[in-house]
């Protein structure tokens, strides 16, 4: 066991960061949606059962790339990791999109206009922001990782 991670490239353990941003982000999402709801049902994240379901599925592609790093061998395999990790991607990309558009009504209210003093509200807009930030970081950990991915594959061809 303890050989197969000394066989990991740098590039796995940045896909492995991802897939922990990917979790924070959904725990805050599903949060702020709590918080939301909480003060007015028109805060509520429609498509959070999505949001929740596309975060997961993420996380266990990324999960399941640092893990098939280094076991096989072959140029289909490293075109199937890369497919998994643009999917990744694509999911958390989704997954921000519908938080941010979900979040629109309640940032005009909360921050651009007096019509609700709720600190509750505020709270949980603060927190999909907050949330905003780790879908944006666990999507440029992925792209770094699978960028990495491919200049390791080519440095390990030419030495």
């Amino acid at each position: 066991m303890k050989n197969s991670f000394s066989k990991k490239s740098w590039a796995s353990y940045v896909a492995l960061v991802c897939a922990v941003f990917a979790i924070i982000a959904m725990a805050l999402s599903i949060v702020s949606n709590n918080l939301g709801g909480s003060v007015k049902d028109d805060y509520l994240v429609s498509g959070i059962g999505g949001v929740i379901a596309m975060d997961i599925i993420a996380f266990l592609l990324v999960v399941i790339t640092f893990f098939a790093d280094g076991l096989f061998e072959g140029k289909l395999f490293s075109i199937l990791v890369d497919v998994l990790k643009i999917a990744a991607a694509a999911l958390l990309l989704g997954s921000l999109a519908i938080m941010v558009s979900t979040r629109g009504d309640m940032m005009g209210y909360i921050w651009f206009s007096d019509l609700e003093g709720s600190d509750v509200a505020a709270s949980s807009l603060t927190m999909a922001v907050v949330s905003w930030v780790f879908y944006a970081l666990a999507i440029v950990a992925d792209a770094v990782s699978l960028g990495a991915t491919v200049c390791v594959k080519k440095a390990s061809k030419t030495a």
